[in-house]
C-alpha cells in the first residue's frame, strides 16, 4: 500500500516534495511520489495499490479497513513536517495494530533531514527513504521480501538492527537518467478528485527536471532533488503527455523548480509541442524565475499550451532578498521585469511572497505588500517564513532560539513560528492578513481574475474558491 494518510480533520494534504500544506486552493496535487514509487515496483512483479485519503474524502477508520482488505505486507506513507505525528503515530500506529505483521516505510523531506529521530520517537515507523524514493523503495522491498540485497546494503535508508540500534545506511547517489524511472502510475488514480479548482477539469503533475543549484535559505527541496539540475529527454516528456491524453487528462503542471533555466532545452520542448499539435490538445502552467524572463519566451510558451506562469518573487527588499541567499540575480527591479514580460505575453501572472524573514522588520513586510500589489498579478500568494528541517533557516532557527524543538505541527506552511523579538508571530499573522485583503480586494486583482472562467459554471466555481480563500486566510490567517 502507498499511502498519502489522512490527518483527524480529514482534510487534503499535499505531500509533494517541498510543498508540504494544507490545500486552500481546492487542487490537491496527484501524488507523483507514491506513482513513480509504484511504476518501480510493478516492474520488480510487486502488487501495489495507491491510496490519497485526503482528496478521496476517506477517514482514517476507511483506510485502515481498505488495508486490511488489500492485506500488504508493506505500507509507504508519504509524510510532512506538520502532519508527522499524525501520519506516524495516530495513522501509522493504528495501521501496526490492524495488520500486526506490515512493515512500514516513510518517504519526504522531512524524514530524509531526520531519519534518526524519526525512528527513535514513532516505534510504529520501520524503515525510513531518505531522498529521492523510487530506487530505494524498490530496493528495499527486494531485500526484504526476497533477500536480495542485504538490508545493509540498500543505499538511502534508516533502520533499526535486530539489537534495537538505529543504522543509517549511505545515502543513494541521485538518479542520472531521470527518464530510466518510467511514467507514473497513474492508471491507480481516479483523476475525478484532483480537479483544478477554476475549471473542474483534471489536471496532472509532469516532472520536467529535477534539482536546483541555488542554495535559497529558506528552501529545502534540495534534500529530496539535490542541487544538480537532471533533465528529461524531450521524447519522454511528448510520450508522458500522451499517456495522460488518453487518461483523459489535457492540464498540467510542469513539475520542476527551473523551467525556463536551460533556454536552448525549454526552447526544444516549446517546438516539439507545437510540431506534433500538441499545443492545441493541452493546457499547462510552470514555475520561473525572475531572473529567467524575456516577453518573446513567454509568447511562445504562450503559444505552445502555457496559459498560467508563477514567480517565486519573495521579498519586496533587496536587502532581504541577499539576506535568503534568493538565487541568481534576483532583485525587485527584476521581479518587476519579469512580471510585465509575462503580463505583456498575455500569460496569467502568479506570484509568491514571504513575510517574517530574520532580518525583516515592519517596514519590510509593507514594502513586499506594496510590491504584490504594484504588479500584474491575477493570484498572489503570501507565506510566512517557515524554518523546515533540511533549510538553512531551520538550523538558524535552532541555533538562535526561534522555535520550540520538535513542535513539528507548528511548522507549517500557513503558521507563523519564528520567535524573533523584531517580530513576533501575531505581527506577521497580520501583515499576511493584510496582505491578502489588500491584493484580493482591489479592483484590478478582481477584473483580472473575472477574465478567466469561460462558463456561468466557471464563475460559481471561483466564487467559492474566493470565498473559501477569504475564509482561510483573510478572517483565520496564522
Amino acid at each position: 500500500m502507498l499511502i498519502n494518510p489522512p490527518v483527524p480533520s480529514n482534510q487534503a494534504w499535499v505531500r509533494e516534495g517541498r510543498c508540504q500544506q494544507w490545500d486552500i486552493w481546492g487542487a490537491p496535487f496527484p501524488p507523483l511520489s507514491l506513482a513513480l514509487i509504484s511504476t518501480q515496483l510493478v516492474r520488480s512483479g510487486v502488487q501495489t495499490r495507491i491510496l490519497d485519503s485526503g482528496p478521496e474524502g476517506k477517514s482514517c477508520e476507511q483506510v485502515l479497513q481498505e488495508c486490511k482488505l488489500f492485506k500488504p505486507k508493506m505500507a509507504i506513507l508519504a509524510t510532512v513536517t506538520p502532519t508527522i505525528d499524525t501520519d506516524l503515530a495516530w495513522f501509522a500506529g493504528g495501521l501496526r495494530k490492524r495488520i500486526p505483521g506490515i512493515r512500514i516505510a516513510v518517504i519526504g523531506i522531512h524524514v530524509s533531514v531526520l531519519p534518526v529521530d524519526v525512528l527513535d520517537r514513532f516505534s510504529a515507523v520501520d524503515y525510513v527513504i531518505m531522498g529521492e524514493p523510487e530506487i530505494t523503495s524498490k530496493e528495499l522491498a527486494s531485500s526484504l521480501f526476497h533477500g536480495h540485497p542485504s538490508i545493509q546494503n540498500v543505499f538511502g535508508i534508516a533502520y533499526r538492527a535486530e539489537n534495537g540500534t538505529i543504522r543509517v545506511n549511505p545515502q543513494r547517489p541521485l538518479v542520472s537518467d531521470v527518464d530510466s524511472l518510467g511514467l507514473p502510475d497513474w492508471i491507480k488514480i481516479d483523476f475525478g478528485f484532483y480537479q483544478l479548482p477554476l475549471v473542474n477539469r483534471p489536471f496532472s503533475l509532469i516532472v520536467f527536471a529535477r534539482g536546483c543549484p541555488f542554495e535559497c535559505r529558506f528552501c529545502a527541496s534540495h534534500v529530496y532533488n539535490g542541487r544538480r539540475l537532471r533533465k528529461r529527454s524531450i521524447k519522454s516528456l511528448l510520450g508522458e503527455i500522451h499517456f495522460n491524453l488518453k487518461l483523459g487528462v489535457r492540464d498540467f503542471l510542469f513539475w520542476t523548480e527551473q523551467m525556463t533555466l536551460d533556454r536552448t532545452y525549454l526552447d526544444e520542448f516549446l517546438e516539439a509541442l507545437l510540431a506534433e499539435g500538441l499545443h492545441n490538445q493541452i493546457r499547462w502552467v510552470c514555475n520561473s524565475r525572475v531572473d529567467c524572463a524575456e516577453v518573446p519566451l513567454f509568447r511562445k510558451m504562450k503559444q505552445a499550451g502555457c496559459w498560467q506562469i508563477a514567480f517565486g518573487f519573495e521579498f519586496g527588499n533587496d536587502r532581504i532578498l541577499e539576506l535568503a541567499c534568493k538565487g541568481g540575480r534576483s532583485s525587485v527591479k527584476q521581479s518587476r521585469a519579469a512580471a510585465k514580460a509575462a503580463h505583456q505575453a498575455g500569460l496569467v501572472v502568479d506570484g509568491h511572497f514571504i513575510l517574517g524573514y530574520p532580518g525583516e522588520t515592519v517596514r519590510t513586510l509593507q514594502q513586499t505588500i506594496d510590491l504584490a500589489c504594484s504588479l500584474p498579478l491575477t493570484f498572489a500568494h503570501f507565506y510566512p517564513a517557515v524554518p523546515f528541517p533540511g533549510s538553512q533557516l531551520y538550523e538558524e532557527a535552532l541555533a538562535n532560539g526561534w522555535i520550540e524543538p520538535l513542535q513539528w505541527t507548528a511548522i507549517s506552511q500557513d503558521m507563523s513560528c519564528l520567535m524573533m523579538s523584531e517580530l513576533s508571530p501575531g505581527v506577521v499573522k497580520d501583515y499576511i492578513r493584510k496582505a491578502y485583503r489588500r491584493f484580493y480586494l482591489r479592483p484590478e486583482t478582481i477584473m483580472r481574475v473575472l477574465r478567466i472562467p469561460h462558463s456561468a459554471g466557471d464563475y460559481l466555481n471561483m466564487v467559492r474558491l474566493g470565498l473559501r480563500i477569504i475564509r482561510a486566510k483573510v478572517l483565520c490567517a496564522s
